[in-house]
């Protein structure tokens, strides 16, 4: 049995729709197989007015959702709904996300860019309030996003990710869609700039899954339309994503075991 596939699994996922976009069908399966996976968005802190910024605004209008509460309210029931459809109840932390973070991103450029140095001491503090969770078991399995695309946000998570690791948690990657589909270059470019921080990769099957991962998805009514502008119909996108990641294995998802910090 492939070692990802039995046990207690906690998928952390930094915004409201990482998990189910990127790797949904294998948190389908466990639940199915009676695992109990748990879900974890970390930058889904309490949202007011003042935290939004020109840059936030311009986001926001992109969801066509505009006033704060509301997009709070809106993503939230969409992730509820996401998770009720893979099987795995989901909590939400109270960090807020990189474009609420005052002026430290304030462009996409800067967004998909560099993790600034200071924000490193939180994810040291992520991986700590991951640990204390009522979810957590010695033991479980952790999935963070690989940062494919480079979002400052799952960046950050990878590292909590790295922490986790060093604290003797298996820790697992998993491959960060939509910029893994929209941008193939970006899965080896992300992996040049992580060297031996992570290992060879492992492939789930997830075969009748795919669909319960696409109901998923498609729980973001807010988010899709603009995740999947490049396309009218993101159910074939994914689905051809997948079978191509399985190849001979049929539809499947992919992850990469996280290093320690120190293993380099």
């Amino acid at each position: 049995m492939n070692s990802l596939m039995s046990g207690p699994a906690l998928f952390i996922q930094p915004h409201y729709d990482d998990v189910p976009l990127s790797c949904g069908g294998t948190v389908a399966l466990l639940a199915e197989r009676g695992h109990e996976p748990r879900m974890v968005t970390v930058f889904a802190g309490e949202l007011v007015d003042e935290m939004v910024g020109p840059f936030a605004a311009w986001k926001h209008e992109r969801w066509k959702v505009t006033d704060a509460e509301q997009v709070l309210a809106v993503r939230r029931a969409e992730d509820a709904d996401a998770a009720r459809a893979l099987g795995a109840p989901v909590r939400w932390l109270g960090l807020p996300d990189a474009i609420y973070r005052g002026d430290r991103y304030k462009s996409d450029p800067e967004l998909f860019g560099t993790l600034m140095v200071e924000e490193l001491e939180l994810a040291a503090h992520l991986a700590e309030e991951i640990r204390q969770l009522p979810e957590w078991r010695e033991g479980m399995r952790v999935f963070v996003p690989l940062g494919v695309g480079s979002h400052v946000d799952h960046q950050l998570v990878f590292e909590a990710g790295r922490h986790l690791a060093s604290q003797g948690a298996h820790v697992y990657a998993y491959e960060d869609c939509p910029y893994a589909i929209h941008t193939p270059a970006g899965v080896a470019a992300r992996l040049t700039a992580l060297g031996s921080a992570v290992g060879e990769p492992l492939l789930v099957p997830v075969g009748d899954a795919l669909e319960t991962r696409l109901e998923s998805i498609a729980c973001y009514k807010s988010q899709v339309p603009v995740i999947f502008r490049f396309t009218t119909d993101f159910r074939g996108t994914v689905t051809e994503f997948a079978l191509k990641t399985g190849g001979a294995l049929g539809p499947a998802e992919r992850f990469w075991p996280v290093r320690p910090h120190g293993s380099e």
